[in-house]
Parts: C-alpha cells; sequence; structure tokens
C-alpha cells in the first residue's frame, strides 16, 4: 500500500499550492516554498482560515474538497501576495509543521473534539469501501537503442539497460504500480539525437506520469573507475560531470550543442518556485535510487550530481538519470554482463522507487 499512500503526496506541479490530502480525521494542505526564509501568517475566522504568504505569486484556483472538516480551498493572489481561504465544515484545530529539504509548510485540520461537520454528505453505507486511487506511474528510460549503442565496453550500453529496465518492470508491476517504457526493443526514436531525446523527455512531461527514471552504463577515460552514480535536472559544476552529460546528450558537436541548450532551461529554474521544488524532489530521488542500488549491488555509491542532460529538461515530475555502474571497468563490467547481477540492478531501483515513494506519501 505504500503506493497508495504516495498519492496523497504526488501532485501537478503547475497546478496544486496547497496539495491536499484527505485522512481519516484530519484533512492535510502541504504549501511548497521557495526557502525557509519565506514568511507567512494565519488568520481564523468563523468556519474560514486564511493564510497569507507575502512575496509569493500562484495562479488562482478553487478547489472543492468535501471532506469532513473542509469544504473547500480557494487561492487568490493579489498585489505582492498571495491569500489562501480554507472554507471549513465547524470549528476546527490546526496543527501547524514546517519541514526542511525541500522547505514546505504543513496544516493538519480536524473539527474540534465534540464537533460534527457543518452540511453533513449523506452516510455511506455500512462498511462502504472508498473507491480505490489510481496506481501511480512510473517511466522508465532504457538510454539509448537502435543506432545508437551507447558505451561499448564489457557490454553494450542499450542492451544492458533495457534488460534492466525490463525486469524493474516486472517488479513493479507486483507492487501494484503502472509502468511505461519509453522503448521495449533495440530501437532508437528517431535517428536524429535531439528528436530521440526530445520525445523521451516528451513523455516524462505527461500528466500521466508520477516519476521520470532514465537508465544508462557509465564510463571513463581510464577505464578503473567503478560505482553508481544519479543525476537530476541542474547545471553541471564539475568539468568531470560536464563531460558525462555531452557523452548521453549525444557525444561530440551534437552533445556541446545540445547541453548548451539544456544549460538555457537551468535558467529558467533559477526563479521559477514550482521548477525548484521539483528539482528538489528529483535530488531526495536521486539520492534514495542510489544508496538503494549500491546497498543491493555492494557497488560504491559515488554520489547524486546536477547536470544538464537534454532528456530531463522539461520533466514536471520527480525524474533523474542513474548511471548503474561502469561498463568498461574489468569487474563492474563482467558484474553488469551478468543477468544474476541484473537482476540485483533493478531489486536495487525497487528498494529505491518503494522507499521515495513511502517517504513522500505523508508530505514530510
Amino acid at each position: 500500500m505504500r503506493w497508495a499512500l504516495f498519492l496523497v503526496w504526488i501532485w501537478s506541479l503547475s497546478l496544486a499550492f496547497p496539495r491536499v490530502g484527505v485522512h481519516e480525521g484530519f484533512t492535510r494542505l502541504v504549501f511548497d516554498l521557495p526557502s525557509p526564509q519565506t514568511a507567512y501568517r494565519i488568520e481564523e475566522g468563523e468556519g474560514l482560515l486564511t493564510l497569507v504568504f507575502p512575496g509569493l505569486s500562484a495562479p488562482r484556483a478553487d478547489q472543492v474538497v468535501n471532506s469532513p472538516e473542509v469544504a473547500s480551498v480557494q487561492v487568490v493572489p493579489g498585489k505582492g501576495e498571495v491569500r489562501v481561504l480554507v472554507r471549513t465544515r465547524g470549528p476546527v484545530e490546526v496543527k501547524v509543521s514546517r519541514y526542511r529539504d525541500p522547505e514546505r509548510l504543513v496544516l493538519d485540520i480536524a473539527l474540534k473534539k465534540g464537533e460534527t461537520p457543518l452540511k453533513p454528505q449523506a452516510p455511506d453505507p455500512p462498511k462502504a469501501q472508498a473507491p480505490k486511487p489510481p496506481r501511480p506511474v512510473v517511466l522508465l528510460d532504457p538510454g539509448h537503442g537502435g543506432i545508437d549503442p551507447g558505451m561499448v565496453g564489457y557490454v553494450v550500453e542499450k542492451e544492458a539497460v533495457l534488460d534492466v529496465a525490463l525486469r524493474l518492470r516486472r517488479l513493479l508491476l507486483r507492487e501494484g504500480i503502472e509502468v511505461r517504457l519509453t522503448r521495449e526493443k533495440d530501437t532508437h526514436l528517431s535517428p536524429d539525437k535531439r528528436t530521440d531525446l526530445s520525445m523521451r523527455a516528451s513523455m516524462a512531461d505527461s500528466s500521466r506520469v508520477n516519476l521520470f527514471i532514465s537508465i544508462h552504463v557509465n564510463a571513463s577515460p581510464t577505464r578503473t573507475a567503478r560505482g553508481v552514480e544519479v543525476f537530476y535536472f541542474g547545471r553541471a559544476q564539475d568539468p568531470r560531470v560536464l563531460a558525462q552529460v555531452i557523452r548521453e546528450n549525444g557525444g561530440g558537436e551534437v552533445g556541446r550543442r545540445l547541453t548548451e541548450e539544456a544549460r538555457s532551461v537551468t535558467e529558467r529554474i533559477l526563479s521559477d518556485v514550482v521548477a525548484q521544488a521539483n528539482q528538489r524532489f528529483s535530488q531526495r530521488l536521486a539520492e534514495t535510487l542510489g544508496r538503494h542500488l549500491s546497498q543491493a549491488t555492494g557497488s560504491p555509491y559515488r554520489g547524486s550530481f546536477p547536470g544538464d542532460f537534454f532528456v530531463l529538461r522539461y520533466a514536471k515530475v520527480p525524474a533523474v538519470l542513474v548511471e548503474i555502474g561502469f561498463g568498461d571497468h574489468p569487474v563492474e563490467g563482467r558484474n553488469l554482463a551478468d543477468p544474476a547481477y541484473r537482476e540485483k540492478v533493478a531489486q536495487g531501483l525497487l528498494a529505491g522507487i518503494l522507499t521515495f515513494l513511502g517517504n513522500g506519501a505523508f508530505a514530510r
């Protein structure tokens, strides 16, 4: 049921301010904030809570909640501030919490003891079960394919990552999670690298996708490096990472051109609160996947890093690129050629995904 809890947390990044979750005995509102310095105030009136966020902007919205505690939530943008009007169904108690990494304000709204909701809904039939929430959707992107083999060492990247993705799909389906793949066989989406990566990226821009994971095999100039690395979208600072970004973006002049194009998107992140929030969740996903993958395989965890990856540039959901190991390392490369080891890779990615979904479930 981890994924069912996760659906309380997952949101449409462009629309949900706040995110709303209905739980037994209380309704939770989660406000994603740009920084720890973001101020707010709460004004309480009869049947109405008003939250004021000076200095923020958000689109106008009017959401019907219809929980026992909350009737609706209305977002009203104003000059230099955003007001959020929470219409309650009676006298309520409000528990306010603030969390970091990423920054968010959480309100748990419960009816005061002894109170009954105003305008109660018709009672449910005895032992009636609530409808099952939709399943979360994970989009897996086995990198390269077709005319683009990716790195070639002790394994061919396009073959190894497809095998891992198919194994991971089988494991996720067992957990009740819906899975989509950008490719299911040895094929490219387009012979033009920019078009190919754009087609993959567009799938991560769908409102029906909750996580995007692009799977790759690493390589090093010295053929001595080994370990797991995970990347999220952002400006690459380390020259080694930048070289890797260029390679995964197509290599050579094509890779440099697509990297520069992706870098222009990183400038937007600096001024886009929604994009910054998604970047923080992507960083958390990267850390979680990397540690679980390392634990499952015994391969060292080398860290998570920002990178100007073309395939990640427009994702509106947590999105990462996973380098599952170095295919040119004499030990790790041979491991990646072993079906039993690839199953461990898939198990590690599964554990990371389930942990991320479960930990995100209660918006903490």
